[in-house]
């Protein structure tokens, strides 16, 4: 590949060069992710990286930032750089591969202004981090926004040699928030309304259980015309998860098909498996469909290995790695001890409920025992994205369990219990925690009882928990 043929290549991925500033097929809706790559560009010099699971809008962010910085920020057309590494130009050809970032930044230097590299599927690119780390430490002018799938262990383990030159944003499916903002964007005023009631979280971690009921009262009362659309979106959300391409597929046959083929088994059989070298990886996967079967049920290897059966050789190699990929969640038993390497039991959520659906095919709306574990799993999905949450444990002494203990800085917690039945009222396990460790605080989720907060404990429905904190 020379000069000449980079051009070509280039050409129909930056469709800006040739005076077509409006973007094709984005939607509307912006991710939470978009502003903040915007800001990590603005603020700080480091390599910028978008990574996440397949298929959750990672392009589609790194794109809506160009037209950003085209329309708002003032960029010419000619500073921006947008290209995808898995072009079959390149892939095909090992002369290419080789070259390519070379004649990508030979480009770049007739520029005056500081260019802006988007580069696409990075992971695709063998040694991609060599030539990141060749070209910052260098100071070449260009900031560099690179996006990868997360489900690449190899991906993985080449960030780390960039420590201390990249910043790294997590994109995970859409959380129950950004699921309502995108089904209500016709109704522009409810993300208004959400958005002016965010301060739940630091209420809640400061042990202001007063100031979090005025918080979610109010919110309450401006939410009050869409409570039909909630209460549905609660079911909608915990049957069609947070992949937005299964949303627009009318058949739930093809949901399943689609999730299995491309969050599943491309995962398990091609990523893991081009990093284990696995010759069975049908056992991965029996191992995975266990723990889908037993969300938030206590488990120790041992069991796993001895009811899915698999060697527990395969559990012990795997269980990190499908954390990894993100495809399920893991979290440890609570203690009251600086934090170490834990063993012993643990429990298991997916990462997103849509996965466990088309695993064990089961795509109906699901019923009240069903939404019970749902709710457990929305609401670890949540804790687990809390940017002040050292670790999200469970608790379990004797006869008293907390489905969940988030530990913050200083030792402190905030113990949640999550029962979504309407006769449900377990707060003898809350107040036991809260005795034990002298709390203020702490947080009963459930159905649709209207918010209060009393002996210390503050009762939350799930809709506000997942839309406010």
């Amino acid at each position: 590949m020379d000069a000449q043929e980079l051009e070509r290549v280039l050409d129909p991925y930056n469709p800006w060069w040739r005076g077509d500033a409006e973007p094709e097929d984005l939607p509307d809706y912006r991710r939470p992710i978009v502003g903040e790559v915007l800001k990590d560009i603005h603020d700080i010099s480091q390599i910028i990286s978008v990574t996440g699971p397949r298929r959750v809008g990672k392009s589609t962010a790194m794109k809506q930032v160009i037209y950003h910085l085209l329309e708002h920020q003032g960029l010419s057309p000619s500073q921006i750089l947008y290209f995808s590494l898995d072009d079959p130009d390149v892939q095909a050809s090992t002369e290419a591969q080789r070259v390519i970032f070379d004649l990508l930044v030979e480009r770049a230097h007739g520029e005056t202004q500081t260019s802006y590299f988007f580069l696409d599927e990075i992971q695709r690119l063998p040694q991609w981090e060599l030539y990141l780390k060749k070209y910052y430490d260098l100071k070449v002018p260009i900031r560099f926004v690179v996006s990868g799938s997360a489900s690449t262990p190899i991906f993985r383990k080449s960030q780390e040699s960039l420590l201390g030159r990249i910043q790294d944003r997590h994109l995970l499916p859409f959380s129950f928030r950004e699921y309502c903002e995108y089904t209500l964007r016709q109704k522009p005023e409810f993300a208004q309304i959400v958005g002016e009631h965010t301060t739940l979280r630091q209420l809640l971690l400061n042990g202001d259980g007063s100031g979090a009921l005025a918080c979610v009262t109010r919110l309450e009362r401006a939410l009050e015309p869409f409570r039909t659309d909630l209460d549905e979106a609660v079911t909608d959300y915990c049957r069609e998860g947070g992949f937005p391409e299964v949303w627009n597929l009318t058949d739930k046959a093809r949901k399943i098909e689609y999730l299995m083929e491309q969050q599943v088994r491309k995962v398990l059989y091609e990523d893991l498996m081009m990093a284990t070298k696995y010759r069975r990886p049908e056992n991965v996967l029996r191992f995975f469909v266990y723990l889908l079967g037993n969300p938030g049920v206590e488990i120790n290897m041992a069991k796993v290995a001895r009811e899915s059966g698999v060697e527990r050789r395969v559990v012990e190699e795997n269980l990190p790695r499908l954390e990894k990929t993100d495809l399920i969640l893991r979290i440890a038993k609570f203690t009251h001890k600086p934090l170490r390497v834990r063993q012993g039991n643990i429990k298991c959520y997916p990462v997103d409920p849509a996965l466990r659906n088309a695993v064990m095919k089961t795509w109906d709306a699901p019923d009240d025992t069903l939404m019970g574990y749902y709710a457990e799993n929305l609401v670890i999905r949540e804790l687990s994205t809390w940017p002040e949450a050292i670790e999200n444990t469970f608790f379990r002494k004797n006869n008293r369990e907390v489905d969940f203990v988030c530990t913050c800085g200083g030792n402190r917690y905030l113990p949640i219990e999550v029962k979504y039945r309407r006769d449900a009222d377990h707060t003898a396990n809350l107040r036991f925690f809260m005795k034990k460790y002298d709390l203020s605080l702490s947080v009963l989720i459930t159905r649709d009882l209207a918010p209060a907060f009393d002996e210390r404990i503050l009762k939350l429905p799930l809709r506000y928990f997942l839309l406010v904190v």
